[in-house]
């Protein structure tokens, strides 16, 4: 080989060096970050579900509590990360359960009843029954176009709170 030969070999690798590191980083980054947050939500939610348990209480039709009682509501709207799409991605190619996003899911569903939990717990209650989920997709699974969507699922937590008695002394 002569030396414009190898010069331009060496520049034509060192041009096309971008278009193939950019997107390996990108693909690194993300995966790392998805972990990572997953794994922090995780910990986050084994910190504060114990914390909160005392307060779920039964599924009943009227509760017969003497206090007053109220709407409380936890929300979130979760988009499943990379790693968990990735995944997925792989697996509609030959059938089964998505066991990444069922992960994510659970996730959202936790973090919706944990929030309705703090929002019952700010107001004093005493317990939350009658507890309730739903969920609604926004923007994700195959669109009609075949790109793949975001993946994000709304869940929502809601159920009865049961205030305490007020004493008779509050109302003085």
């Amino acid at each position: 080989m002569s030396g414009d030969t190898v010069a331009g070999v060496v520049v034509g690798l060192l041009c096309l060096a971008p278009f193939l590191l950019l997107p390996t980083a990108l693909l690194g980054y993300s995966v790392i970050v998805g972990f990572r947050r997953r794994r922090r939500v995780q910990e986050q939610l084994a910190g504060e579900e114990p914390r909160l348990g005392h307060l779920l209480g039964p599924n009943v039709e009227a509760p017969g509590h003497p206090g007053g009682t109220t709407l409380v509501t936890g929300t979130v709207a979760y988009a499943a990360d990379f790693p968990s799409r990735w995944a997925t991605s792989w697996r509609t190619l030959v059938g089964g359960s998505a066991v990444s996003l069922t992960e994510q899911v659970d996730l959202s569903r936790r973090l919706a009843v944990v929030r309705m939990l703090q929002e019952a717990e700010r107001m004093g209650a005493t317990s939350v029954a009658n507890v309730r989920l739903e969920t609604s997709e926004i923007g994700g699974g195959t669109q009609q176009s075949g790109r793949q969507g975001a993946m994000v699922v709304e869940m929502l937590a809601y159920g009865t709170a049961l205030l305490p008695v007020a004493s008779p002394r509050a109302g003085r």
